[in-house]
């Protein structure tokens, strides 16, 4: 694995320049921010406002660090925000009503003997779970939508604000269905071993759609799509009104 990784961050510095150290930089405060927020939730912390917390820290880091252009930055980072926001208003009543959390009949083996009394909310552990997973993916889409934008506008200074923000969806459109493509192969990529699991149980349709875990991933991968989605109108919008401005 150290062999794999000095690989990875030799082509990293070839590829980037000297751009690299900052994107090493960046990404190792990540590392470090994922594993404090790990601890803070052991330790007892509110899993919810941990991980709002320790989310924006992550947005910072992921946007600021990487994008040379401020008003490139500031947008893809208050779409970034909003996002956020609303896949936890969203991921929270479906959490508890879909009862998705914690651990599946597949675990009791590998569980038995073991404590169940983790002193952890299973549901907000779901929560933060679905809002990390998201972050990666609505900071690349905000970034490289409003990065499109900004390159049509300097190349166009005579475009409206109405064409811009046609054009917003014009260059959402174009990214949505790699992002799209993206969370779904990760979805089955993910899942595979689960799957293999219920074939060799004989499971039927209804016990697969049913199952606790094949339910939490399916809600992980459509909260982010959704969230993804939301991207395309929210940045759109956003560089409209700096436009206008």
């Amino acid at each position: 694995m150290l062999y794999l990784f000095g690989a990875f961050v030799i082509l990293l510095l070839l590829v980037a320049g000297g751009r690299g150290f900052s994107l090493l930089f960046g990404l190792v405060i990540n590392i470090v921010s994922i594993i404090g927020l790990l601890i803070l939730i052991a330790d007892g912390f509110n899993v919810l406002i941990t991980t709002s917390i320790v989310s924006i820290i992550i947005l910072v880091v992921a946007i600021f660090m990487n994008v040379e252009n401020p008003s490139t930055a500031n947008i893809a980072f208050k779409t970034s925000i909003l996002i956020t926001i609303v896949i936890i208003l969203l991921t929270i009543p479906l959490e508890y009503w879909a009862s998705a959390h914690g651990m599946g009949v597949e675990d009791q083996e590998e569980l038995e003997g073991f404590s169940l009394a983790a002193g952890v909310s299973f549901p907000q552990l779901a929560v933060a779970i679905i809002i990390v997973n998201s972050l990666g993916v609505i900071s690349e889409t905000s970034v490289a939508i409003t990065s499109g934008l900004n390159e049509i506008v300097e190349s166009k200074p005579t475009l409206t604000p109405s064409e811009v923000f046609s054009d917003g969806f014009s260059v959402g459109n174009r990214i949505l269905n790699t992002q799209t493509n993206t969370l779904l192969f990760n979805f089955f990529a993910s899942t595979f071993p689960l799957f293999f699991l219920i074939h060799s149980l004989h499971d039927n349709v209804f016990d697969i759609i049913n199952d606790k875990l094949v339910v939490a991933e399916v809600l992980t991968m459509l909260i982010c799509a959704i969230g993804v989605i939301m991207t395309v109108p929210i940045t759109s919008y956003l560089v409209y009104r700096e436009v206008k401005k």
